[in-house]
């Protein structure tokens, strides 16, 4: 671990469990009166965040932040700054590798780090709320449902503003682990700014419902909050069932890509190669982690049409002739056909039928000319032409990477997108000077 990186955990830690013991300390007494509520709402908050829902490789959602806001409305600083910190410490968490990870096979630092990033979000948001008048409900005679919710709605702006606050904190606390580590002091706001947009959309949908399950608490107590909390574990199970299918897809994708690369041995490993390319390329236009991923699963699939092209053609050493040439040419479609009935697949297939089409229209398919001008295909029509002059084919020997390049700046306007060729040999130029490129990745 970095020096950096020590001393920055180390502070966000410290801060966290600094401002808990200050809470817990000024009031003792307040902190007795409320423990029991804070002791459910702790179990509530922990089990939430151990069923969050994975929505891709890069986000999760839980309901924990709704019973951390529902804390904060009912019981103050204090008692929502130990949900807070018991929602993360006490969580067990499943990342999708193997195994469960919780407190008793995780360091602690990692632990503490993620309890004290959700003590510091939701002190800071409790500490906007009170500025801004907002009122804890406890010690206010509980009444009916639609009393509660007029409580808690007349204090709606503070509500709101909180919710903003604690997403600032939270993504900045994160970010800025991200940013020592990996040293990308230019992204640094792309990368708060994509974490922000999609942590406050998700955010802002949860606190309605950390309001809603403030006026249940408030007005008709545990059993009835318990009875709200269970439709929820419901809907997420279902949503897992639904990830599990599409993960099913995704393995699929990997097998089909590999079968293709097992049939032409020339190609062995170019799909690969094609996605770290498009990663690149997407990593300069500062495209969004969901157009990369979309580009990810096209590049590992825009050959699979192949799979229906004789291997004798596929393996053949002389120039293909006329007939042949056209037996090659159909594979975009062919699998644009093959993939073309997975749902969640239909951004992928345009940019697989088209990739073969140019930036200024020629190639093939004809019927593809709508779709080659999606940038996500001129990518990949780039990235794929890259890997091929640069790659030993049955035909030919691979051309040096120079050599390549100038092609790519001569075929600029044409055959590639201009925008996209001079990202890609940024790339390239910067992994040459960072001494990361001393020869193409194999």
């Amino acid at each position: 671990m970095k020096r950096a990186t020590q001393i920055y955990l180390f502070f966000i830690i410290s801060a966290g469990l600094a401002i808990l013991a200050y809470y817990t300390l000024s009031d003792i007494q307040h902190m007795i009166q409320i423990l029991a509520g804070v002791l459910f709402m702790a179990l509530l908050g922990a089990v939430a965040e151990s069923q969050s829902v994975a929505i891709d490789e890069s986000k999760a959602i839980s309901i924990a932040v709704a019973i951390n806001l529902s804390a904060l409305l009912i019981y103050g600083a204090a008692g929502a700054a130990w949900v807070a910190f018991a929602t993360a410490f006490f969580s067990v968490m499943d990342y999708g590798r193997g195994h469960k990870e919780h407190l008793f096979n995780t360091p602690i630092y990692k632990s503490l780090f993620n309890s004290s990033n959700y003590i510091l979000s939701i002190s800071a948001a409790a500490m906007t709320y009170n500025s801004l008048g907002g009122r804890v409900l406890f010690g206010i005679e509980s009444g009916s449902l639609s009393n509660s919710l007029q409580l808690i709605t007349h204090h709606a702006p503070a509500i709101v503003v909180s919710l903003l606050v604690y997403v600032t904190v939270n993504t900045l606390v994160l970010v800025a682990l991200l940013t020592i580590e990996s040293d990308k002091d230019k992204q640094v706001l792309h990368d708060w700014l994509g974490i922000f947009r999609w942590s406050l959309l998700s955010m802002f949908a949860i606190g309605s419902l950390g309001v809603l399950l403030t006026a249940v608490y408030h007005s008709y107590g545990v059993i009835v909050v318990l009875l709200l909390f269970a439709p929820f574990m419901l809907l997420r199970y279902v949503y897992v069932g639904f990830s599990s299918i599409k993960k099913g897809y995704i393995d699929t994708i990997n097998a089909f890509s590999s079968a293709l690369e097992a049939k032409d041995e020339y190609t062995n490993g170019h799909s690969q190669r094609v996605s770290r390319y498009c990663a690149w390329i997407c990593e300069e236009l500062n495209l969004s982690r969901d157009r990369t991923r979309s580009l990810h699963y096209a590049s590992l699939l825009h050959d699979i049409g192949k799979i229906g092209i004789p291997e004798s053609i596929l393996n053949k050493r002389e120039r293909l002739t006329e007939e042949e040439m056209m037996s090659v040419r159909r594979h975009p479609e062919i699998g644009a056909q093959m993939l073309g009935n997975i749902a969640f697949l239909q951004r992928e297939v345009r940019m697989i039928r088209a990739h073969h089409v140019h930036y200024d229209g020629s190639g093939y398919p004809d019927n593809a000319l709508e779709d080659s001008r999606l940038l996500e295909t001129q990518i990949l029509c780039v990235a794929d032409s890259f890997d091929a002059m640069t790659s030993d084919r049955a035909y030919r020997s691979a051309m040096p990477l120079e050599l390549a390049i100038d092609e790519m700046r001569r075929c600029s306007g044409t055959q590639f997108s201009p925008e996209v060729v001079d990202a890609l040999i940024r790339a390239i130029r910067r992994r040459q000077q960072q001494g990361k490129l001393e020869a193409l990745p194999a």
